[in-house]
């Protein structure tokens, strides 16, 4: 063939699956192509033939391309090969798998590329018929590979001499190839290291066993540590003897330094498992953060425990980063996504692969917050932001610890008193029951045994509501807007003798969870009648509960610090409204002040015959509210209850 006829190629196509390289050939001038559907088609003077592999599909049959190369080598052997092969993992078979059996099968080249590799497919094509020679000499081919690979390479005799290295491998001892051909390591390093790498180098000739993947750790001349990677294995001659070592460092200081960064994170992070608590843990993180060079700035934004905004821990810096980025801090918390934040610091994006140089990263912490990190030069590389990650996830997981464990507190608090407070509250309606019952027996009447049945359903519930309580841990469910007038009169029904009088001011609605208001204030209200002093009493107004005096008895014995009551007395209870929230007071004799703080504590009491509990729940109902309250003196010199930052409903 002349040197400037041009390639033929026949291509052997069935069913017009080999149609990509069929239009990629004939888009060259230099390649003359001829299409045949099977082998019989194919002349002997072709300078290459390429033959199609694919499956079956709902519209082909299966072509065997490796069956056709056996027919076709019977034919023409001298004819080179290229089988192109379609969909091979479809068939089980890995494209490695395919290349292997195409060679194994006598075929000069297996090609599995797609159609849009059209100069590829050319130059393919071109190679397996002898007309590609862009492969350059075995000299030339080394001398590229020492010129550009990007790390040091090396070749030695058997005495160590450099026989010839890479470009790299010469500029790190600051001299050229030619400079270091036919030096040795005692010319470029200490007299010891030398000597080590010498013995190295003869002890791999020796055992004939390579030395793969050694990592050493120098001091550079400036004083910087470095960390290399080493390979060395023994070089032959045609012979087959020993005749030096072939070796390549790698320089990874940066995998290291990287690798302790992420080592000192994991190991700092175990100060978070000690931390107590929220606080405590967003002190931690930051005091850890100071500590790694990779993370100068890190803050730690946490959510109010009470629903209310992002609350950002404390910081000595003058401009914070929450500061800086409030408004992407609370985005990142309310989607549950990290954001970078562009260099400028007015927009954001999700994509880390989308943004060259951000400015910050914030990583939401699950439930509890959001963790920002940013560097002294306001812009985070990557290493940085999978730093991050990786102490983002210790702090929510230190967190979600602090919260179990503070969980687990309250409920086991909350179990502790469980019996005192159902004992308790129990004792009212089984009074009232038994009371009645007694009434019955003397004087049968239905009224009787109506107060046994209410007080009996008052059990029921008081019952399920504390059980729940005790499981969930739940103190107060779900809250609705209500009269408090109408919780006063549900009260009211539930004690049972005549020595309060309950009258009301002008009262409006709140929001409250209806059960726990009630069983509020029967604690209050038993409270007062238990220890209300003996003396005058305020006589019931126009606007009490039931024309004009409500009165109630109690059969229980309660806590708190009032003077014990004389059984013939009534005390005056009123219920009022306050600007946000309401007041219980009577005229009684009082609270000492220098006792009103305790009041509320659980077990406190004066009373012989008193538990203690009834303020202690009627705190913890106030709490779970997210009410407060505070015991003062009434106008009459009794004890008056204010409860402040209710829900009041205008």
């Amino acid at each position: 063939m002349s040197a400037t006829a041009p390639v033929a190629v026949s291509c052997v196509d069935p069913d017009g699956r080999l149609a990509p390289v069929i239009t990629a050939l004939r888009a060259t001038d230099d390649i003359a192509v001829t299409v045949a559907e099977d082998i019989d088609a194919v002349e002997g003077s072709t300078d290459c033939c390429v033959l199609l592999h694919a499956p079956e599909t709902e519209a082909h049959d299966a072509v065997d391309g490796l069956a056709q190369l056996d027919e076709l080598d019977e034919l023409h052997p001298d004819v080179p090969v290229a089988v192109y092969g379609i969909d091979i993992e479809s068939a089980m078979m890995t494209t490695r798998e395919f290349t292997h059996r195409v060679v194994d099968c006598g075929g000069d080249a297996a090609m599995t590329m797609t159609g849009e590799r059209t100069e590829l497919i050319v130059r393919r094509i071109k190679q397996v018929a002898g007309f590609e020679e862009h492969f350059q000499p075995d000299a030339a081919l080394l001398d590229s590979l020492l010129e550009s690979f990007p790390h040091q390479l090396f070749v030695k005799d058997d005495v160590g001499r450099f026989v010839d290295t890479s470009a790299v491998t010469a500029g790190e001892y600051e001299f050229d190839r030619e400079e270091l051909t036919g030096l040795t390591d005692y010319e470029l390093m200490p007299m010891s290291l030398a000597d080590d790498l010498y013995e190295e180098e003869q002890r791999i000739m020796a055992t004939e066993e390579p030395m793969l993947n050694k990592v050493e750790h120098y001091v550079d001349t400036e004083g910087r540590s470095k960390w290399v990677n080493t390979t060395k294995a023994p070089r032959y001659d045609q012979t087959g003897a020993v005749t030096g070592i072939v070796g390549g460092t790698r320089d990874i200081t940066e995998e290291k330094r990287q690798e302790h960064v992420v080592r000192a994170v994991h190991e700092a992070s175990r100060d978070l498992v000690r931390a107590g608590d929220r606080t405590e843990i967003s002190d931690v993180t930051a005091s850890i953060a100071e500590d790694i060079p990779a993370l100068p700035r890190v803050q730690v934004v946490l959510a109010d425990s009470a629903g209310g905004p992002l609350q950002p821990a404390e910081s000595s810096e003058e401009t914070t980063i929450y500061d800086q980025y409030a408004e992407w801090y609370e985005r990142a918390y309310e989607r549950r996504e990290s954001l970078f934040v562009c260099a400028d610091g007015t927009e954001v994006v999700t994509d880390w692969d989308t943004i060259e140089r951000p400015a910050a990263a914030l990583i939401p912490l699950g439930t509890h917050g959001v963790f920002g990190v940013t560097t002294g030069e306001k812009t985070i590389d990557e290493f940085t932001y999978d730093l991050s990650n990786i102490f983002a996830a210790n702090v929510e997981a230190a967190l979600d610890r602090a919260e179990r464990e503070r969980e687990l507190e309250l409920q086991n608090e909350r179990l502790e008193e469980f019996a005192s407070i159902v004992s308790h509250d129990l004792r009212n309606p089984l009074s009232v029951a038994s009371s009645s019952v007694d009434l019955a027996k003397d004087d049968p009447k239905p009224a009787h045994l109506e107060k046994v049945d209410r007080a009996l359903d008052r059990m029921e519930q008081l019952t399920e509501e504390l059980l729940t309580l005790a499981k969930k841990g739940q103190t107060v469910g779900e809250t609705e807007r209500l009269q408090l007038r109408d919780a006063v009169i549900d009260t009211h029904g539930s004690i049972s003798d005549q020595r309060a009088d309950v009258v009301t001011e002008e009262l409006g609605a709140i929001e409250a969870d209806r059960s726990r208001l009630v069983e509020l204030l029967e604690n209050l209200f038993r409270n007062s009648v238990e220890h209300g002093s003996t003396g005058s009493r305020s006589q019931a107004h126009e606007n009490s509960v039931e024309h004009g005096s409500t009165s109630s008895r109690t059969g229980s014995d309660d806590s708190v610090e009032q003077g014990s009551a004389d059984e013939t007395d009534t005390v005056t209870i009123t219920v009022g409204m306050l600007a946000d929230g309401f007041y219980v007071e009577d005229d009684g004799a009082g609270i000492p002040a220098n006792e009103r703080e305790a009041v509320f504590e659980m077990g406190y009491t004066d009373s012989e015959d008193g538990t203690g509990y009834g303020l202690y729940i009627v705190s913890t109902i106030a709490e779970a509210h997210g009410w407060s309250v505070r015991v003062t003196e009434s106008g009459s010199g009794g004890a008056r209850f204010e409860f402040t930052d209710v829900v009041v409903v205008r």
